[in-house]
């Protein structure tokens, strides 16, 4: 395309030593100034060292972090635990992965000494059983209450702060309340299936789900099994009997229930219940926004995949990941992640946006307000953030849960990797590199302008706080 002709003309008749001239000015201007771009966040780093990385190989997750990032905790070789860097407890024949409590101030573990199993909570040991199912344990979502699995002999029951409940032949998962008032778990006893809630057994089926509480605990539901229907059972009411139910989900404020049903070979949403249109296949649970007035979900018909919301739905795509889907805090925007001939991209407000080869795991990610949003993707072996529409630089890796942002929505961060060595990137400006940032990347914003993490540079482990400037 030729320039405007006034540009053109102007140009045109310049001498070639000037027009060169003129175009360095050009160029070193645009330089000054995506220099001064970068120089205008400024990161004042502090190392505190906790200890050296002393954890045992043998587990899968040896090394664990509060939610907060203030506190590490180890297993060390000779299975002992190492919170902060100092030996706490005693030494065992064997220790499975430290649990924190959601405010990172308590921890528990599951140990092994002389054939028996127990759970150390605090430093105290509980009572010893034949087993004890590590992945059980459980803090309350205030930290003040802890529940487990444990076993003796062939039979199984739920241990809520200290306090044995009645044994079965099989127990699923605990929960806890919102609130942390009560908890839940199903429980199967000569080939019947219930759920147990406070300790009381509600009614038996040949089939009982996990249940799942309202988000203000004043309601339950789980799936159940009759024969051959399936029904919902919220408060102890069986709801409508369908072919298939799948999980139940609350809105937020818990007055409405939204879950998948089957009849035939159609599949649909109930939404407060009344059902939503027929497709071939649901390929995600509905989730609501945060005023809870919106319900979106993914479906499929034809081998087609879309998104619907309210009961409509958006543009069809090869594919579309059912987890990606997300909505916006103030519930005023909706985005994922779908696949068009082979490439990746993600969907805000029913605008798709550049194609990639993948859409990392966890995006995309909406700002606090709702206003800004980020994922990770990934050309050709190599990740890049893109924010706002905005690709940022390529890395090796970026740990794709990583990616927050500030409370005030100003700075965006994530962890990537370049040469084999880990750094935190904070509106595109690359921090301290150590051999790797512990927690799967974990970043916590303490504020709007402090971020935490614990990283490890030579087998020392470090928790680093930066101010933002």
């Amino acid at each position: 395309m030729r320039p405007p002709t006034f540009i053109y003309l102007f140009f045109n008749n310049l001498p070639e030593k000037i027009i060169k001239l003129c175009l360095s000015i050009v160029f070193i201007y645009i330089s000054i100034i995506a220099l001064a771009e970068e120089k205008i966040l400024t990161r004042v780093v502090s190392e505190r060292l906790i200890a050296k990385a002393n954890y045992s190989p043998w587990l899968s997750e040896p090394l664990k972090t509060s939610p907060d990032s203030k506190r590490v905790a180890q297993i060390g070789y000779k299975q002992f635990l190492i919170l902060d860097g100092k030996v706490v407890g005693r030494q065992y024949d064997n220790i499975g992965t430290p649990i924190f409590s959601p405010n990172g101030k308590r921890i528990a573990y599951a140990a092994e000494s002389m054939g028996k199993q127990f759970v150390v909570t605090d430093g105290v040991e509980g009572k010893r059983y034949d087993i004890v199912r590590e992945e059980s344990i459980t803090f309350s979502p205030d930290s003040t209450r802890i529940a487990y699995v444990a076993g003796i002999g062939n039979k199984r029951f739920v241990v809520v702060d200290n306090v044995e409940g009645t044994r079965y032949d099989a127990i699923g998962m605990p929960v806890f309340s919102p609130d942390s008032i009560s908890f839940a778990y199903p429980a199967e006893q000569n080939g019947k299936q219930f759920v147990v809630i406070n300790g009381i057994e509600d009614k038996y089926y040949d089939e009982a789900s996990n249940p799942v509480f309202s988000p203000y605990g004043n309601r339950i539901a789980y799936a159940a099994r009759s024969g051959d229907k399936w029904f919902l059972v919220v408060n102890g009411k069986e709801q409508k009997k369908y072919d298939g139910v799948g999980t139940p989900t609350f809105s937020p404020d818990g007055k409405r229930l939204a879950y998948i049903a089957q009849l035939g070979d159609k599949q649909f949403v109930i939404v407060g219940g009344k059902p939503d249109n027929e497709y071939d296949l649901i390929i995600s649970n509905p989730i609501f926004s945060s005023d809870g007035k919106k319900v979106a979900y993914i479906a499929q018909e034809f081998n087609r995949q879309f998104v619907v919301v309210n009961g409509v739905p958006e543009y069809a795509y090869d594919a579309i990941d059912g987890s990606s889907l997300k909505f916006s805090s103030d519930g005023r925007r909706v985005a994922y992640s779908a696949q068009l001939r082979g490439k990746w991209k993600v969907v805000v407000d029913s605008v798709g946006g550049k194609l990639y080869d993948v859409i990392g795991e966890g995006s995309p990610i909406f700002s606090p307000d709702g206003s800004r949003i980020a994922y990770t993707c990934q050309v050709n072996d190599r990740w890049l953030l893109v924010v706002d529409g905005v690709e940022g630089k390529y890395y090796d890796n970026i740990a794709e849960y990583s990616v927050t942002f500030s409370p005030d929505c100003k700075y965006v961060a994530y962890t990537a990797s370049l040469d084999d060595k880990w750094f935190v990137v904070v509106n595109n400006k690359e921090g301290r590199k150590y051999d790797e940032i512990i927690g799967n990347g974990n970043i916590t914003f303490e504020s709007n302008s402090l971020i935490r993490y614990v990283a490890e540079r030579n087998e020392f482990i470090y928790i680093v706080e930066e101010r933002l400037k």
